[in-house]
């Protein structure tokens, strides 16, 4: 919005200093304000970025783009609901989601090739662990404590549980080749000090 506004000014001051204030042509200095409207506006456009690239310039980027915003908003909603838990465990439990979460989608942002390989965190354990302390909190603030409530939320607790160790193996699946270059590295430099005599 605000680089159309830009543009658009910048435009229509050029349009009146040369039409007006230079005494060009006025249909040369219509035409020509356009193509600076239209060339301010790319210039000025904000880029995505994934990864410091362009999204543009990455093959797929749209679509990798919208990926990775889904999981930012799963991963705000997950941070407005441990806020509002009162319950100590689950309040703990969603901290660990959410700290989880933040690194994993951390790590998407810095590897791009590799969102499509989380969209099964992003579609489906993000987005139910969402859900569920969403629901957890509009049931907290109900104020009910009848028993089929008590229930549910013990349910939930077990739920979430459950949905950490997903997360954590989500996460380790994708860096499954970044773990395996590290423990290449080492056992690389190990043979190398004990070929050199630095190690026993």
């Amino acid at each position: 919005m605000k680089s159309m506004v830009f543009s658009l000014g910048t435009a229509a001051l050029f349009f009146a200093v040369s039409c007006w204030g230079a005494g060009w042509n006025f249909a040369v200095s219509g035409i020509l304000s356009l193509l600076l409207y239209g060339a301010l506006l790319l210039l000025t456009k904000p880029r995505k970025k994934i990864g410091g690239v362009d999204v543009e310039l990455i093959s797929g980027g749209e679509e990798l783009e919208k990926k990775l915003q889904e999981a930012r908003e799963d991963f705000a909603s997950i941070g407005q609901s441990m806020a509002a838990i009162e319950d100590l465990e689950l309040k703990r439990e969603s901290q660990r989601l959410h700290k989880t979460a933040g690194n994993l989608i951390h790590f998407l942002e810095k590897n791009p090739e590799k969102i499509m390989s989380a969209r099964r965190f992003i579609d489906y354990y993000q987005d139910t662990a969402s859900k569920l302390l969403k629901k957890y909190v509009e049931l907290q603030d109900t104020g009910l404590k009848t028993e089929d409530v008590t229930r549910l939320k013990v349910r939930i607790k077990q739920a979430l549980l459950t949905l950490n160790r997903a997360f954590e193996g989500q996460f380790e699946k994708l860096m499954e080749n970044e773990l395996m270059d590290m423990d290449a590295d080492i056992r690389l430099l190990k043979q190398t000090m004990k070929m050199e005599g630095y190690e026993e």
